[in-house]
């Protein structure tokens, strides 16, 4: 709505092509596509050269359940009759579909950016956002690059190596996360990385803000979000979801200083000026955004 009304808007191009997916049951997926339409057309228009793929993901799941990727329609009904199949099996790790119902479809971005250094693996990045009244919008500029636990591939029915769900990597010892700052990037790719996300998080929650019914920022008030974006191989960078949970955790042992300095930050920006104090000045935190 915000993009249609702001057509130079960086959000614009800042995330992927999404389309919203209703379903109940594996067998009505025909129908859903037919209300579906504009999604329909696209996975039809896919089916001769597969020159997109797409990623589902249910609106009403964490720690990476339910995702997947796919180029066609078949495949999408492969993967909702797999659901049911797990379901019926009392698999522990079953998608219960009903129980979800509502999807995200969106173009998937098949081209990260891949680093040898870190084994090929893809990579999203954390970043820390603090909303603080009606409206100041702080970007942390610590973030986060969080790897998948395998190698990245072009076999999409195999969905390791295409998360980058910490939670899903058992193997503690092969978890790696690592501050952009101190990455093996060029230090002219980590200031493009970090400019465009600042710059995309401004408009994001100035586009929230006109919303008015999901996000409402509230005097004498403040949040802490988590970001996320994917980089591909030439830069572009892509928000990927907003988190009202940040998860700290993902830091790890080694970074867990990295949320003390946020921390610190956040009682200086948001809880100093309740008890009239002026707010002092924090390096890592970065105002984006400045709304009446």
């Amino acid at each position: 709505m915000y993009t249609a009304k702001n057509p130079d808007s960086v959000l614009k191009k800042a995330f992927p092509e999404s389309f919203q997916l209703e379903l109940d049951y594996a067998e009505f997926l025909d129908d859903s596509l037919d209300e579906s339409y504009d999604l329909r057309q696209e996975l039809e228009a896919n089916e001769s050269e597969l020159p997109n793929t797409y990623i589902l993901k249910p609106s009403m799941s964490d720690k990476g359940q339910g995702i997947r990727v796919f180029q066609t329609i078949d495949q999408l009904q492969e993967i909702f009759n797999s659901f049911e199949e797990s379901e019926e099996n009392e698999d522990e790790n079953a998608v219960i579909t009903s129980q979800l119902r509502h999807f995200i479809v969106q173009r998937y971005i098949a081209n990260p950016l891949l680093l040898k250094e870190y084994e090929n693996r893809k990579f999203h990045i954390r970043t820390y956002v603090l909303c603080v009244g009606k409206l100041k919008v702080f970007v942390y500029q610590r973030m986060l690059m969080l790897f998948s636990e395998h190698p990245y591939h072009n076999d999409y029915t195999n969905i390791e190596g295409h998360l980058t769900n910490t939670c899903l990597q058992g193997d503690t010892d092969k978890l790696v996360v690592v501050e952009l700052a101190a990455s093996v990037l060029p230090e002219a790719s980590k200031i493009t990385i970090r400019e465009s996300i600042n710059s995309i998080v401004s408009e994001l929650f100035k586009a929230a803000s006109n919303e008015k019914i999901n996000f409402q920022p509230l005097p004498n008030c403040f949040e802490i979000f988590g970001v996320d974006f994917v980089v591909d191989d030439q830069l572009n960078v892509s928000l990927l979801e907003v988190n009202s949970y940040p998860d700290f955790k993902q830091t790890g042992d080694d970074l867990k200083g990295l949320v003390d300095e946020l921390l610190d930050g956040v009682v200086q920006k948001a809880v100093s000026p309740f008890y009239g104090k002026q707010p002092g000045d924090v390096a890592n935190l970065e105002k984006v955004l400045e709304l009446n």
